[in-house]
């Protein structure tokens, strides 16, 4: 199979559990409509195209940094995550007749807002170096490296589009107080997330002063 259809494979593969991403997605459709959804999505394949192409040309250097980084790279996303779901949980979105009519908080901070939080998880480069070893993925020359990154992106922003359209579409379909309801179950699994990350922060932050017993 060529590289670029497998690469499809995996990029859906890869965006399809539900993390930060995925519910700040949801949210933003529901909030602001499927452009918002849309341009999320693209920022988190974006970022994930990134981080295969890394783990492509086998960087551990790059690998090394974001192992020693951890503490700062937690803060971070414990940081953007209560931030996005602090002003989530207090919007109150109504229900609309025009789903893909755009306003959100600005179309370049919808898109790198997204890259950030996909950037803020370090895992995924370790993920796609297990994926490439485990399916043994021919990456050897630049040009069927970047296939197989054109095809990642390519399976990650078909996968958000398809996850904006559908919420845009039952957005449509529901009353202001479901939508409420809805909204504020994400924005608080948002912050539950920024929580989690702010406590890994700490605990990276400790575990060299934890002595064992």
């Amino acid at each position: 199979m060529e590289p670029f259809f497998l690469g499809l494979i995996v990029g859906i593969i890869t965006s399809a559990p539900i993390g930060p991403v995925g519910l700040l997605t949801i949210q933003r459709t529901l909030a602001h409509g499927r452009l918002a959804g849309m341009l999320s999505g693209a920022g988190a394949a974006t970022a994930d195209a990134f981080y295969a192409g890394l783990a492509g040309l086998s960087l551990s250097v790059v690998s090394n940094f974001l192992a020693s980084a951890r503490f700062w790279i937690h803060l971070g996303a414990g940081i953007l995550c209560l931030w996005f779901g602090g002003r989530a949980f207090f919007f109150r979105p109504r229900r609309q007749a025009h789903a893909h009519r755009y306003g959100g908080p600005g179309v370049v901070w919808t898109f790198v807002s997204s890259v950030l939080l996909t950037l803020a998880n370090p895992l995924t480069i370790l993920f796609f170096i297990v994926v490439f070893t485990t399916l043994q993925l021919d990456h050897s020359s630049l040009p069927r490296l970047l296939s197989l990154v054109a095809g990642i992106f390519s399976g990650c922003l078909l996968w958000w589009i398809t996850l904006s359209l559908v919420t845009a579409r039952l957005h449509t379909h529901l009353e202001s107080r479901t939508l409420i309801l809805i909204n504020r179950i994400s924005a608080t699994l948002i912050i539950l997330l920024g929580v989690i990350a702010l406590g890994s922060a700490g605990h990276t932050l400790l575990s060299p002063h934890i002595q064992a017993p």
